[in-house]
């Protein structure tokens, strides 16, 4: 039976808010919007709301990979935390949104997923518009063992910027959280749309998607062996009552 992670140990990325609340600018010309009520525990944030999340999660927000972190703190006692991340790539020109490159991005994150001995599933891949720009959307399942969570992904071109959004929840819980990813991803602000002049080449294609891709695997990576570490810790402070 699959079980909901524990999160005391960094398994959230994201970015957390107070009600309706957004950040300012930030690398890439991007400006991020949290779901509702979602606390921002990013590098930079309020120390007063930062403490209000537990210590390993913070310092899961510390990792220079991650440009922002939000968590829902209803779910902070339940095992699970609801979480968003964000990860940008600055200095580099953007990936035009097309179904050849989204799929190259999730093949990069499925690879990268496969080293750990994970499973990366994407199992939509479409275009959408978010302000007016095209924009990527993957839908996807991540298995570790005992453990499968749902994400819904947004790759945004900036201004010689691209930022990939993932916002993470549970099986049971998908249903009920994609309207308001849905709805933080559509109000993030920054995108430029990629012109078709600076289409790329296949080669430079899969090697940009590969690194975008890469990096979210390998924060996907990171966040499960946390993951394993901290559930080990619980089962050698809680041992199971002698037979």
């Amino acid at each position: 039976m699959m079980k909901r992670a524990r999160t005391t140990g960094g398994l959230a990325f994201g970015l957390l808010v107070l009600a309706g609340g957004s950040a300012s600018a930030g690398p890439g010309g991007f400006t991020f919007t949290p779901p509702t009520g979602w606390v921002d525990v990013s590098r930079g944030a309020p120390e007063t709301q930062r403490k209000k999340a537990p210590p390993a999660l913070r310092a899961q927000a510390d990792n220079p990979a991650i440009t922002y972190l939000a968590l829902d703190p209803e779910q902070w006692d339940d095992g699970f935390v609801e979480n968003m991340n964000v990860v940008v790539q600055t200095g580099k020109r953007a990936l035009p949104a097309t179904q050849e490159v989204l799929a190259e991005v999730a093949k990069a994150a499925e690879a990268e997923a496969t080293k750990a001995g994970l499973k990366y599933h994407p199992t939509k891949i479409e275009v959408v518009k978010v302000g007016g720009v095209n924009a990527g959307r993957i839908e996807a399942d991540m298995t570790a063992p005992g453990v499968v969570s749902k994400m819904v992904q947004y790759m945004i071109p900036g201004d010689k910027s691209q930022a990939m959004l993932t916002y993470t929840t549970t099986a049971e819980n998908f249903a009920r959280y994609t309207p308001l990813f849905d709805a933080s991803a559509q109000a993030t602000l920054g995108a430029v749309e990629v012109p078709s002049s600076s289409v790329l080449g296949s080669a430079q294609i899969g090697a940009i998607a590969g690194a975008i891709g890469g990096a979210v695997g390998g924060l996907l990576i990171a966040r499960s062996r946390r993951r394993k570490q901290l559930l080990a810790a619980q089962r050698a402070a809680n041992p199971p009552p002698a037979a």
